[in-house]
């Protein structure tokens, strides 16, 4: 679930490439993401082939919490702050 909004994200933000990877990668090039939120990105890519791979390793009930934590916190640099900034800098622009 949390690879899956990963990708999602990628790909609302532009990204046309075919694997999550590329997508990834592609975004941090076009610089939509930091290489931090890169990292994270890809933390929450490797989780989740663990988990949908039964020969990958296994993915406990707290590494599942991590994650979706993790994708939690990308989604909201992605997504709310930037929301939450342009709020208020209509606010200041009135």
């Amino acid at each position: 679930m949390a690879r899956r909004s990963i990708q999602n994200a990628c790909l609302d933000k532009g990204a046309k490439k075919g694997d999550l990877v590329s997508q990834i990668n592609e975004l941090q090039q076009q610089g939509i993401i930091t290489n931090d939120l890169k990292e994270w990105a890809t933390a929450i890519r490797w989780i989740g082939n663990d988990a949908a791979h039964p020969n990958k390793d296994e993915v406990t009930q707290e590494d599942a919490q991590d994650v979706l934590h993790l994708a939690e916190q990308l989604l909201h640099v992605l997504y709310v702050a930037p929301a939450l900034f342009q709020a208020q800098k209509i606010k200041r622009n009135k």
